[in-house]
This record gives structure tokens, C-alpha cells and sequence, in this order.
């Protein structure tokens, strides 16, 4: 055979295979159509058409991955806000009440709401002029952001006194810093907790440690990374660049396109690469912050200490679409220096029941593992319920002053206030003991076992059943960290929170131990 022909012979079942696709491609897209027609033309009731396109899309990349997602032009807000930190607004988190208006549960500090006097438990009746009532939360979220400059007024019940009154803000660009909080622990310890991964947050943690560098003898690091579901990965490599040499290659990412293969190496001259390092780490660190931990544990410049990582290693790119629309996909999966994918779900591979086969290997397994304790389902209730939140808000309406944060403790008599009013409320307060135990006498029951067992488990339930008083007792170790977190955040806002949740930390307590080894 010629080498002409041979060559057309070989080509000719990649072309046939290629308009194949073409195809099929084609057809669908014409179906698609004709189905949209016919709808339009035929069915029983006025169609928004839109609406059923939308639909069609999001259904269509729900099959691939969590991460890949249509954002059309009036969400585009929501794209500055993963990219930067930062969007047009106020400046506050919001609850909608069922039947009620808008309970503003927390400002952020320095905000403009925060400055026009809004405190957690106001209550929103109207914005601009319309009322809330019937209104969900994302709607009155996305009347209250806007262009900087703008103004936006409230009709709002206060929570101190009941007064109705009007509250014009003026919104402005918030930003969300990355910095959650910076302090130094014993020991000269610099802990630096980092709550995102968003654009300028490396050289913000940059700052942070070259200040307290400056003001400290900093003897060891501790990077707190816990339930950082990532963000940028341009910024994860640049705060790996605060304790690699420069050019030190951190993460590779490759797909299936050729353009979206890249090497990523640190570019800027380290702060330290000395001073020992500890990363702190759960199963709520995803994405660049398992990039961050990757590359420290691969490269042995520090510990990695808590619980295994979320396993998230899928990249995503934001292509531009028709009519300022955009398409979040993901277009590469990232791989750490010892060239380790620490995606734990494989998308492409279901199982029998349309879950994701899962990889063993994913996630960053700590060097030093630590369990972070287990909340009991009462607790979980309390929390779900808002009840904790509320507490601290009725708290905040009770006493002017606290205590610092790192020292704020609740007394005696400030847990039984909280029981008597948390007790008058409803809630499951049964036990997963107790769950199970009722689950056991029906398959009892249904197995004919019931009369067999009748006193053992009425034994069992009279061990067990307790009031409600006496539960929100026995969980106290667990439910007062919770409370007092949540009061320092109404006196002291994010920070406060945070200093409040590592008073009595086991994860940290470890790190501190692996950190005075390592000097």
C-alpha cells in the first residue's frame, strides 16, 4: 500500500469519528430547539421560556461536577465576590423570619451598617419602600447590595426599645479580609487563621507576619487553615511564597486541553523559611487551602496537623458566555509537588446509586492527626434551631459591657438564665442513644421479639428519657463554648468569635506541642 493511502486509511476513522460527534451534536441541539418550540406553541399555560432554558442548563452540568455552574449576567456580582472578597453593599449577614421581616444576625465591623447603628436582632420591615414580608432572602440580599455610592433605606423594628424608625446607608465596596485573626499565643507563637483565598489575600497574610515579625520574637508559626474552602489558586502560591525559596514549583495542574496544563512556582522573595511552621487543617479545608498544606507537608517545611482534608483538587475557569453571561467549569485537576491528585470524588465514575466513586487517597492526611471533639445531636438542635444565636442576642440586650474575648467567660447564673429561656422553646431533645433505642423496639416489634424484650428496653428507656432542664445540664461543656463564641461576636464582631473558639482548642493545643518539638 502507498504511504498516501495508508495514511488516508489510518485518518479516515478519526474524521468519520469526528463528524459522528459533530452529529450527534447537531441533533441534540436541534431537538433541543424543537422542543422549546413546541412548548412555546402548545402548552396548557403561559411558558417563560428563559426560565426553561435556564433550567435545562443547570440540569445539564448538575450530571458533571458541584463546581461547574451557569452564572447569567444578573449574578455576576456573586463572580467579584469569589475573585476578590469584595462586592457592593452594606456590609451585614442577614436571616429571614417565616411570616416576618429580616433579622440582621451579624454586621461586619467597620461596615456601613455597622456605622448607621444596625446591631444583631434588628428587624428589617421594608427596603426601599417595599415591604419583605413575602419576600425570600437571597431577593432582599440582592435589593440590599448595589452600586458604591448609592444609598438604600430601611424601615427597621430596633432591638433595643422596639422603635420603628428609618436607617439610609450608603453602601459601599465591602471587603471580606482573608485575615481572620492574627495574634501572638504563648510562647511567641504567631497564629495567622486565614479564612479565604481571595485576590490580594497573600500579600495581606504577608503584611500581617512581617508586622508582628517586627513587633515579636516569633518563635514558631501556626497557620490555621481550618474550614477554608479555598479560593484562588494564584494566591495560594503566593502565600506559599512566604516560606519557600523562590521558584520552588508548588502545584501542576492538567486537564484534558492542552492550554490548561501549568506548572505553578513560587515568584517572590520568601519572608521565612525557617522559623518552624505548623498548618492547622480539617475536613473543611478544600481547594487552595489543600494546596497550601500539600505543598508544606511534600516539601517538609512544616507539620500538618488535625484532620484529613475535604479532597478537592478539580480547577476551575470562568469563560465568558453570550450576553454577559458566564460559565464557572472545571477545566484541570491539581496535583501537589509529589504529584498526588487529592481529589477524592471521581465524577466521571458513578456508583450503582449515582454517588461518586470515591478516592482513598484524596485530601491531605495530616502528619499529626487530631479528632476535633463530636457535638451531640442535642447540641446540633440547638444550633439548627438558631437558638444559641438568639441567646447571644438576648445577652447582648442584658449587659452593655464584656469581658475581652480571649477571657469572657459565662457564669453560673448566666447558663440557667439560658436554660430557662431555651427550655420554654421547642425542640428534639432526645439523645441518639434514645433514637436508636426507639428504632430497636420497632424492629422488635415488627420481628415479634417485642413481649421478649418488653422489661429490658422499658429498663433501658427509664435510664435514658430525661427532661429538657436536665440535658442542656449534662451538655454543658459542650453547648457554653458555643454561646460564648457566639456573645463575643455580638460585642467584638468576627475577631471576637474567633479568639473565643481557640480558648480551649485541642487541635491548636497539638500544634503548639508539635511546634515546641520542632524547636
Amino acid at each position: 500500500m502507498k504511504p498516501k493511502v495508508l495514511f488516508l486509511a489510518l485518518l479516515m476513522p478519526l474524521m468519520l469519528q469526528a463528524q459522528s460527534a459533530d452529529f450527534k451534536t447537531s441533533r441534540s441541539l436541534d431537538i433541543f430547539h424543537s422542543v422549546l418550540r413546541e412548548v412555546s406553541l402548545h402548552y396548557v399555560d403561559s411558558v417563560a421560556l428563559d426560565q426553561l432554558v435556564y433550567t435545562g442548563i443547570e440540569a445539564m452540568l448538575a450530571t458533571m461536577d458541584p463546581y461547574t455552574e451557569f452564572i447569567p449576567e444578573e449574578e455576576n456580582e456573586s463572580i467579584e465576590m469569589m475573585t476578590t472578597g469584595s462586592y457592593g453593599g452594606i456590609g451585614a449577614l442577614i436571616k429571614k423570619r417565616l411570616g416576618e421581616g429580616v433579622v440582621v444576625s451579624e454586621p461586619y465591623e467597620n461596615s456601613p451598617a455597622a456605622r448607621a447603628g444596625l446591631i444583631a436582632g434588628d428587624v428589617i420591615l421594608e427596603i426601599n419602600g417595599q415591604s419583605v414580608i413575602d419576600l425570600e432572602a437571597d431577593e432582599c440580599s440582592s435589593r440590599m447590595k448595589g452600586t458604591p455610592g448609592t444609598q438604600v433605606v430601611f424601615l427597621v423594628r430596633k432591638l433595643m426599645g422596639g422603635d420603628t424608625v428609618t436607617v439610609q446607608v450608603t453602601r459601599e465596596k465591602v471587603h471580606i479580609s482573608d485575615v481572620g485573626l492574627a495574634c501572638m499565643l504563648q510562647d511567641s507563637i504567631a497564629y495567622i487563621r486565614v479564612t479565604g483565598f481571595t485576590q490580594g489575600g497573600a500579600a495581606e497574610v504577608r503584611k500581617t507576619l512581617k508586622t508582628m515579625k517586627k513587633d515579636h520574637p516569633v518563635k514558631g508559626i501556626i497557620l490555621d487553615l481550618r474550614g477554608n474552602g479555598g479560593g484562588l489558586m494564584d494566591e495560594a502560591v503566593k502565600l506559599l511564597s512566604l516560606f519557600l525559596p523562590r521558584n520552588t514549583m508548588v502545584v501542576s495542574a492538567r486537564g484534558r486541553i492542552e492550554r490548561f496544563d501549568v506548572e505553578y512556582y513560587t515568584k517572590e522573595e520568601p519572608l521565612d523559611i525557617k522559623t518552624p511552621l505548623v498548618v492547622l487543617v480539617n475536613n473543611g479545608s478544600a481547594s487552595s487551602s489543600e494546596i497550601v498544606a500539600g505543598a508544606i507537608q511534600d516539601l517538609k517545611r512544616g507539620l500538618i496537623v488535625g484532620e484529613r482534608t475535604f479532597g478537592k483538587g478539580l480547577v476551575q475557569t470562568i469563560l465568558p458566555l453570550s450576553y454577559n453571561a458566564n460559565l464557572k467549569i472545571t477545566t484541570a485537576k491539581y496535583y501537589i509537588p509529589s504529584g498526588r491528585c487529592v481529589q477524592s470524588l471521581d465524577y466521571a465514575n458513578r456508583n450503582g446509586d449515582g454517588t461518586p466513586e470515591r478516592n482513598e487517597e484524596g485530601g491531605i492526611i495530616p502528619d499529626i492527626p487530631v479528632t476535633a471533639p463530636k457535638y451531640s445531636r442535642i447540641t446540633m438542635e440547638l444550633v439548627a434551631r438558631d437558638y444559641i444565636h438568639e441567646y447571644s442576642i438576648h445577652y447582648y440586650t442584658q449587659h452593655k459591657t464584656i469581658a475581652p474575648a480571649d477571657s469572657f467567660s459565662m457564669s453560673d447564673r448566666d447558663y440557667l438564665d439560658f436554660i430557662e429561656i431555651t427550655t420554654a422553646k421547642e425542640f428534639d431533645d432526645r439523645s441518639a442513644t434514645e433514637i436508636l433505642l426507639e428504632t430497636f423496639n420497632r424492629t422488635a416489634r415488627a420481628e415479634g421479639y417485642e413481649q421478649l424484650l418488653e422489661k429490658e428496653i422499658k429498663a433501658l428507656k427509664e435510664h435514658l428519657v430525661t427532661d429538657k432542664v436536665a440535658d442542656l445540664y449534662h451538655y454543658r461543656e459542650q453547648i457554653q463554648p458555643l454561646l460564648e463564641e457566639e456573645i463575643c461576636c455580638r460585642y467584638y464582631y468576627q475577631e471576637g468569635r474567633l479568639k473565643s473558639m481557640i480558648r480551649d482548642d485541642n487541635q491548636l493545643e497539638k500544634a503548639l506541642e508539635a511546634l515546641k518539638k520542632e524547636k
